[in-house]
């Protein structure tokens, strides 16, 4: 009986390890969101980073994967005691093979979907980025959003910041029709990490993005919803859980 437990162990183990696979490039991205269009000068800027190789991706920040592994660098003070730092960024875009997974707070909670593909239409535009020869592609969202990317053949593998993935080459560049939301390259080079979707504490495994919508629609309209009665409290024990709930609000809506 012992035998075939451990049999079955090493079976199992063996699985798990053939679904993760090492990643053969990274790219750094910055990413710089306008909340309001009418006022240009509040930018926020987050940095995230791509592993991918020929069939796998992981597109998320580091602190956010640092986070969910159980080794963050910061605690903060809440009403309910010290809790690790919330990472700036928590949403992360895993792909295994044709399949576009996204995880997206809402609240506390980090609800996972299947992405719809995105339609590219090529354009005549090039221009070199970063030492690769360049050209312009343009999509509009299953939301109704319009975005440019700049994407390279000379890295030919479909690739790209957050859903934006599809393409011939790797994507360098995006942005949107308005240019509040702009994601760039900062750094492109080899790596052989592991490739891993993030473990969230709190999944909610939706069935369809319109699911998903619909729980954050909600969640802004009543935030306690899913986000507990856990308050956030600044160092001087001030409440600041309606600032990291509209932080949240600005970081979600941009790239539907």
């Amino acid at each position: 009986m012992k035998k075939k437990l451990v049999c079955a162990f090493i079976i199992l183990f063996s699985v798990i390890l053939s679904a993760q696979e090492k990643a053969v490039m990274e790219i750094n991205y910055e990413t710089k969101m306008i909340p309001d269009s009418l006022n240009r000068d509040k930018v926020n800027i987050f940095s995230t980073t791509l592993l991918f190789n020929n069939t796998q991706s992981i597109y998320c920040s580091k602190e956010a994967k640092l986070y969910y592994k159980g080794t963050p660098t910061e605690t903060i003070t809440t009403s309910a005691g010290p809790i690790a730092k919330y990472p700036k960024t928590t949403e992360s875009i895993y792909k295994n093979g044709d399949i576009i997974t996204a995880s997206l707070p809402v609240g506390k909670y980090a609800f996972t979907f299947e992405e719809p593909k995105l339609k590219w239409e090529i354009l005549d535009e090039r221009k070199d980025i970063k030492g690769y020869k360049c050209q312009l592609a343009k999509t509009q969202t299953d939301t109704g959003q319009t975005f440019f990317a700049w994407f390279t053949n000379d890295i030919s593998i479909p690739e790209g910041p957050f859903r934006f993935k599809g393409l011939s080459g790797i994507v360098l560049e995006v942005y949107n029709k308005s240019k509040t939301i702009e994601i760039y390259a900062t750094d492109i080079k080899k790596s052989e990490e592991l490739i891993e979707p993030l473990k969230y504490y709190n999944e909610v495994k939706a069935k369809t993005k319109a699911q998903f919508l619909e729980a954050r629609k909600n969640f802004h309209e009543n935030p306690s919803m899913y986000n507990g009665n856990i308050k956030i409290l600044d160092a001087n024990g001030n409440d600041r859980t309606k600032f990291m709930i509209d932080r949240i609000k600005s970081i979600n809506t941009f790239l539907d």
